[in-house]
């Protein structure tokens, strides 16, 4: 979605995304895998907690197909918490 903030990154393998305000990556994880789509919340990477709209993707060891599904699938699961 739209609201959606994130890293384009110049190497490395991993992109950082913020969701909008409201929305509890933690929570919304279990979706995700039961469509077999996998992150890690942000706030797992956060010293002082919160950040609970934040999510960290690999893209390492992934097909330009499965990232594409992968992201139309999490894209849906976002777009629900959305609304």
């Amino acid at each position: 979605p739209d609201d959606v903030v994130y890293t384009r990154p110049q190497g490395g393998l991993f992109i950082w995304a913020e969701m909008p305000d409201g929305i509890d990556t933690v929570r919304m994880l279990q979706k995700a895998v039961n469509q077999k789509v996998a992150y890690v919340p942000g706030t797992y990477f956060c010293a002082d907690g919160g950040h609970l709209n934040t999510l960290r993707l690999n893209f390492s060891n992934s097909t330009e197909e499965q990232i594409e599904t992968g992201m139309s699938i999490l894209r849906e699961i976002v777009t629900q918490e959305i609304k």
